[in-house]
């Protein structure tokens, strides 16, 4: 019986000290560009949105390290690992400024208040926006 509870104890053991711990750290803080966006659960244009960022909200870009490795930054090709209140996800770099950036809907609110979007509007509208691809064509 005693013999089975070490193994027990040192297969357990064994297999959390396998597990490197994460830690986290801001790199810094960044302002959304688009009128309107979506933090993704995965580095994916195409993975579950976690919530609806608005132009101008303030982002925390987070910085990713694991015990026994050198400290790396999480920015895969276009992406990067962000924290928005209480959500951690990722976002398009390209949608990120580290000034405050003059928007739309600050510059012209009573023009934007007649729309009167609902919670659904701004969804799809974040969706169009991480859809829709910018940059040149090459077709000539």
């Amino acid at each position: 019986m005693r013999l089975l509870l070490l193994l027990t104890f040192v297969l357990f053991g064994r297999g959390q000290g396998a597990q490197a711990a994460e830690t986290k750290s801001v790199i810094g803080v960044f302002y959304l560009k688009p009128m309107f966006a979506h933090l993704h659960q995965n580095a994916s244009r195409y993975s579950s949105s976690l919530t609806t960022l608005a132009c101008g909200h303030a982002i925390k870009v987070l910085q990713s390290t694991k015990e026994n490795t050198p400290p790396e930054v999480v920015f895969n090709g276009s992406w990067n690992l962000v924290s928005v209140g209480p959500y951690e996800g990722y976002i398009r770099s390209e949608f990120l400024s580290p000034t405050k950036v003059e928007c739309f809907q600050d510059k012209y609110t009573k023009f934007f208040d007649i729309f009167e979007l609902d919670l659904a509007e701004l969804y799809y509208w974040g969706r169009l926006y991480d859809l829709y691809s910018q940059g040149k064509s090459k077709v000539r």
